[in-house]
């Protein structure tokens, strides 16, 4: 009894240990959301923007009314798009699913002429 009573107890500080393995992890989930938020500022923007340009160029036989109900449905897409980059759950899905309608709202419009 007296051997076991006089050795040193040695614990591990698990404080320290957590720590450094929970740092990682925050900066690259802090990074995904900057990036997310980013996409959806300036990928929502890009959408917006291309979407009103093709619906103002198609329905340009009124014009004013197609300006303002093209700048209507650019806001609306655009809160869509703010709220469904956050509600994804993979980033890859968010990226793709801006960027793609993005590249063909900008396609149609170059087709259609300017």
């Amino acid at each position: 009894m007296d051997v076991a009573a006089t050795s040193p107890v040695v614990t591990a500080n698990p404080a320290t240990k957590s720590k450094k393995k929970v740092q990682p992890k925050l900066t690259a989930y802090r990074f995904m959301i900057f990036y997310r938020f980013m996409l959806a500022a300036f990928g929502g923007y890009a959408l917006a923007s291309y979407a009103a340009m093709l619906i103002a160029h198609y329905f340009s036989e009124s014009q004013s009314s197609a300006a303002m109900s093209a700048t209507m449905i650019g806001f609306l897409l655009q809160t869509a798009a703010f709220i469904w980059v956050f509600m994804v759950n993979k980033t890859l899905k968010a990226t793709l699913g801006i960027l793609i309608p993005a590249v063909l709202f900008y396609l149609a419009y170059q087709l259609l002429g300017k």
